[in-house]
């Protein structure tokens, strides 16, 4: 696809972030063949103008990072509003989301519960900060205070900056600064793993939290260091207080990401949001010190590229762009469901899936994912092996005389995945061909997070001819795509090996006879 970036320009600003903007570019993670990213940037005061220009060069999607709010120097809310009249698609960013603020966020909590940091009369010490903005913003050690007069005296200092923000007084939280990364899945709204700030040792209480200083230069020095929060309950907990504040400021089903920064609480562990920023720093050159690119380098599987597919993919599935394709292809497989069954029990693919079953674990719970008819539910049934499946497919018709399945799901697979649930094992044989590039990699990623144990596929190495007697045969609607490239390019996430790799026969294609090779594959848990 052909994506434009749309940054704010520093043009005629003055503005203290512009030192530290190396601006984000997907390019630097994802090969031009997969997406083509093109950065272009607007000013506040010619906005309108410029975003006219650039809607001119018929970009297929627009990824937005426009930050600033109404107050600031650069482009922002409003060049974001003037871009949603011009009907284009906006992968991230709303203007809803972009004009949200911290009084917003304490707006939300006293109708949800969510937990934030309060102004409890005589408790101390308090953290004073502008309600608005961006970056700790004029935050530094003197922004804790441990009286009232302290307080009065900060936030006459900050009134007298003759800023347009806004000042809030909140209860400061000893404890450890974390941050989480929310993505929209489908219609799930799920946190990445947590990250904690790791202060030097001797750092008193009232310096442990993020600064100007400390979150641009400290941190870029290596004073303040990065790490994965690995305690349970913590990362639940975290991940929970996350994606709580994302749906409590109203910004899922459109919003597509966020990070969330909070405080945990050393004394009782509780976790306490203090603000959900819209920009995850993602995307910034390899190696950065900004900390979110770390995380989705190192716990998403398939890294940038598969995350951004994810984002890709949920705004599409938003947009309904997949609803036409998936309507036909279900009736296709509604009328093949009666000799599908005979058909498939008569291939190489089934004999592929009985030998996994024959020589891998797979008791516990499965979800098998495009379950046809249910030939491999019956494979473990017949075997004797103690599984409880889950089956997922497209077509009605497929699933009628399904046996030995706990529960049945009808649905586009792309879809159905997302909200799925953890499961001892995941499995998808003989279906991801029928996936577009950006949908195959989102589902392979959501397989690999919700998979406690063991994720089992198949891809077929399908010719272009293949491809095109399916078309001819079955409709342009009815898409197919050889998978084997992308599924290496995806590769082996983190934490897991590929136990079993084989190249084989899976079936002669009853279109037009040729006799269709491919891959099977099993990854596991390196911990399980």
């Amino acid at each position: 696809m052909k994506i434009c970036l749309i940054n704010s320009s520093y043009e005629g600003v003055d503005s203290p972030f512009e030192k530290y903007d190396d601006f984000p570019d997907p390019n630097r993670y994802i090969p031009k063949d997969r997406h083509e990213f093109f950065t272009r940037y607007v000013t506040k005061r010619n906005a309108e103008a410029e975003i006219d220009e650039i809607c001119k060069e018929h970009f297929d999607m627009f990824m937005n990072y426009m930050w600033g709010i109404e107050t600031d120097d650069v482009a922002g809310v409003e060049a974001t509003r003037y871009l949603e009249t011009k009907g284009v698609p906006i992968l991230t960013n709303p203007s809803t989301f972009l004009a949200k603020n911290k009084v917003d966020l304490q707006r939300a909590a006293e109708k949800t519960g969510l937990r934030v940091p309060e102004n409890t009369p005589g408790k101390y010490p308090k953290i004073v900060k502008y309600s608005d903005g961006y970056g700790s913003l004029s935050l530094d050690e003197a922004s804790i205070c441990y009286t009232e007069k302290e307080v009065t005296d900060r936030v006459a200092l900050l009134q007298e900056k003759e800023t347009p923000f806004g000042i809030i007084v909140q209860d400061y939280i000893i404890g450890r600064e974390c941050s989480a990364i929310v993505v929209e899945m489908g219609k799930e709204v799920v946190a990445l793993t947590p990250l904690q700030y790791v202060f030097p040792k001797d750092t008193p209480d009232n310096e442990a939290f993020l600064t100007w200083y400390n979150k641009f230069e400290a941190v870029d020095k290596g004073t303040i260091k990065y790490a994965f929060v690995e305690e349970q309950p913590h990362i639940k907990n975290l991940q929970n207080a996350a994606v709580d504040a994302f749906k409590a400021i109203g910004v899922s089903g459109g919003g597509g990401w966020a990070r969330v920064d909070m405080r945990l609480e050393e004394r009782t562990g509780l976790v306490y949001v203090i603000e959900v920023n819209c920009i995850p720093v993602v995307f910034y050159p390899k190696g950065n010190t900004l900390g979110d690119d770390l995380v989705v380098g190192e716990r998403f599987p398939g890294g940038q590229a598969a995350f951004f597919d994810m984002l890709l993919a949920t705004k599409q599935m938003q947009l309904g762009w997949h609803r036409v394709q998936n309507a036909h292809v279900a009736e296709v497989y509604n009328k093949f469901a009666p000799s599908y069954h005979s058909v498939w029990s008569n291939s190489e693919l089934s004999e592929m899936q009985k030998y996994l079953t024959t020589n891998w674990d797979y008791s516990g719970t499965v979800l098998d994912v495009a379950c046809g008819t249910g030939g491999f539910g019956q494979f473990l049934h017949a075997q004797g092996i103690q599984a409880e499946v889950t089956g997922i497919d497209l077509s009605p018709g497929m699933l009628e005389n399904v046996e030995h399945y706990r529960e049945l799901r009808v649905g586009p697979m792309e879809e159905q995945i997302m909200g799925a649930g953890e499961y001892d094992h995941i499995v998808c044989f003989g279906a991801l061909h029928f996936l577009g590039p950006v949908y195959l990699n989102a589902v392979l990623a959501r397989m690999f997070m919700l998979a406690r144990k063991s994720v089992s596929i198949s891809v077929d190495d399908v010719s272009d001819e293949y491809i095109q007697a399916i078309k001819e045969k079955h409709g342009e609607l009815t898409f197919n795509a050889n998978h084997v490239k992308a599924i290496e390019e995806f590769g082996i996430p983190k934490g897991w090996k590929r136990v079993y790799h084989e190249r084989r026969l899976m079936y002669s294609s009853p279109t037009n006879g040729e006799m269709v090779y491919g891959y099977g594959m099993r990854f596991e848990r390196a911990d399980a």
